[in-house]
């Protein structure tokens, strides 16, 4: 399994359960770090479907498609949250558009007249690489559901960060604070857990009240979310189906290509590769759900 960053909660967990389902089966796992550098993944991808591995789980962040398809050497492969317009392999994906639906119509419902949505800026839509990345879904889930609730939107609904880490997030609070722009904000949907507990750190540190002042929403469901001060509101991802669904879609493709069995990692898989290729490759969503907690209990 190739993942972005492991030093996040949310990778991390997700890292965790992909392991423990894999382990469950029989199976070794190996885990590696991409850092979302091409290079890392191009290296990763050569060096791992040129082991003794018998697929791979891989979260796509700098390669094609046509690089994934070369670079594969016909090893059977599942992608994490992959919506190519023309996939060459399976793929688990997370709720992004329903889930951050989900977010701000739950703000809408308590009563938030001011939303602003943390992470992404109010154009990125305009760039169609960004359009079909985790954010640039989460971001049209947004919409979906400010016009659904009939909202006008403007770039006062969407405060931008440079980098989802924490200080810029624990900062991007002072700034919503500090701008007549974004002052009237009652409810805040952060496009990840991580950025949601940093943010409402920044919060407190200028005195203003969760939920009291600002109602706060995150997404992913990380453990820290839970016992955050107040317990954080937020779209948990359900981490054991995604793993589930993941690899019962990498072994149906290593079993084809070792003819059924899927116990044998030498076996040699050049003759038959193109199996790793299904014509209608799959896309499952992983299942989710809101959490409601103290962040949004007014």
């Amino acid at each position: 399994m190739a993942i972005y960053e492991l030093d996040r909660p949310y990778p991390s967990e997700m890292s965790a359960a992909v392991s423990r389902e894999i382990a469950r089966r029989g199976y070794q796992p190996i885990v590696q770090q991409t850092s979302g550098s091409k290079d890392d993944e191009i290296m990763i991808l050569q060096k791992v479907t040129s082991q003794l591995c018998d697929g791979m789980i891989f979260s796509p962040g700098q390669v094609s498609d046509e690089e994934l398809r070369a670079l594969s050497h016909g090893k059977p492969m599942v992608l994490l949250d992959d919506i190519s317009p023309d996939p060459v392999f399976d793929s688990v994906n997370t709720a992004c558009e329903d889930g951050s639906a989900a977010a701000v119509h739950h703000l809408i419902d308590i009563g938030c007249k001011h939303i602003v949505v943390v992470g992404p800026s109010y154009d990125m839509l305009l760039d169609d690489k960004m359009a079909s990345s985790v954010v640039g879904r989460r971001m049209t889930g947004c919409l979906r559901a400010f016009e659904e609730a009939g909202v006008d939107v403007s770039s006062r609904n969407f405060l931008p960060l440079r980098h989802w880490d924490p200080i810029p997030s624990r900062e991007a609070a002072y700034r919503l604070l500090d701008s007549d722009d974004y002052r009237d904000a009652d409810g805040v949907f952060c496009l990840t857990d991580t950025i949601a507990i940093s943010f409402m750190r920044g919060l407190a540190d200028r005195g203003v009240r969760v939920p009291d002042d600002i109602a706060l929403v995150g997404f992913d469901g990380v453990t820290e979310s839970e016992y955050a001060v107040p317990s954080l509101t937020t779209i948990r991802t359900d981490l054991d189906d995604l793993a589930r669904k993941a690899i019962d879609l990498l072994l149906d493709r290593v079993n084809a290509n070792v003819g059924g069995t899927g116990s044998d990692p030498s076996a040699d898989t050049a003759s038959d590769g193109d199996l790793a290729f299904p014509d209608s490759p799959q896309r499952l969503t992983a299942a989710w759900e809101l959490v409601e907690r103290e962040s949004t209990r007014r």
